[in-house]
């Protein structure tokens, strides 16, 4: 069961109407469209519990947003979407060797692309051609000038990783992942050991997603969250994402609390 949670009282806002509510989420720039459905069937549901006597606004809001792929409800996977956690970039994900982005280590000689030769079982002068190969056409003009390689502008090795390093940011605890190939595991070593104190002593990361609805609701989210993230634990820096220090470790922003329409707050779930 979910009950409101009574809120400290340095932190009481001033309660929004419904109008004033939608207007709030829709000017937030961390809301994205499945938060912003979640949140207005929420603030839907308790704006018009006050019609249905004795009925949750979770539980309505949970009926209105019906269910998805025919087996599960909706409300449950956008609650879940919305705990608050830490998700690295997708640059440190666990890639293969095929996936994995380029090796970042220096490169010793300029990169210089080299046509693969068509295979063949035959001498070139025993290949009889079916049709005459067509001349080449050239469609830049004479100033044309071909781009820089990418590996050539950067300076680095760019062939395909196979060791991976983890460097945590001493401030907010996030990821940064540095990708060698098999030819440069004497670099992917020495970044290892460059970062190895920093990443001991980094702090637990700031989440970057979730905490949403604590910012525009009052209820206890983290029995909420566990309920539908069985193995999610709350971050120590808190639920709604209005508390947690941002990058530069400036002071929390501070967004308008719907606590209530008409003097309504969250009930049972």
């Amino acid at each position: 069961m979910l009950r409101s949670v009574p809120a400290p009282a340095q932190e009481q806002r001033p309660k929004k109407t419904f109008p004033e509510f939608v207007a709030a989420v829709y000017e937030d720039p961390r809301v994205g469209h499945e938060a912003r459905e979640l949140l207005l069937a929420i603030g839907y549901a308790v704006d018009l519990a006050k019609r249905e006597d004795g009925v949750s606004p979770l539980k309505v809001a949970r009926r209105k947003l019906g269910v998805e792929h025919g087996r599960m409800a909706r409300y449950d996977r956008l609650v879940a979407s919305d705990a608050p956690r830490y998700k690295p970039p997708h640059a440190a994900g666990n890639w293969g060797p095929s996936g994995a982005p380029g090796c970042q280590a220096p490169r010793l000689r300029p990169y210089v692309f080299r046509a693969r030769q068509t295979p063949s079982p035959l001498d070139d002068e025993a290949v009889v051609l079916l049709r005459p190969r067509p001349e080449t056409v050239v469609h830049v003009g004479p100033d044309h000038v071909d781009p820089v390689d990418y590996r050539n502008e950067h300076g680095i090795c760019g062939a395909n990783s196979h060791h991976r390093v983890l460097e945590k940011d001493p401030r907010t605890g996030w990821v940064t992942a540095h990708w060698f190939c098999k030819r440069h595991k004497d670099h992917a070593d020495r970044v290892d050991d460059q970062v190895r104190a920093q990443n001991e002593q980094a702090p637990e990361p700031i989440p970057n997603i979730g905490g949403l609805l604590p910012c525009y609701f009052k209820a206890d989210w983290e029995k909420v969250y566990k309920h539908y993230r069985p193995h999610w634990t709350a971050p120590k820096y808190g639920l709604c994402a209005d508390d947690w220090p941002t990058v530069d470790e400036a002071a929390p922003r501070t967004y308008g609390r719907l606590r209530a329409i008409n003097g309504l707050d969250l009930e049972d779930a």
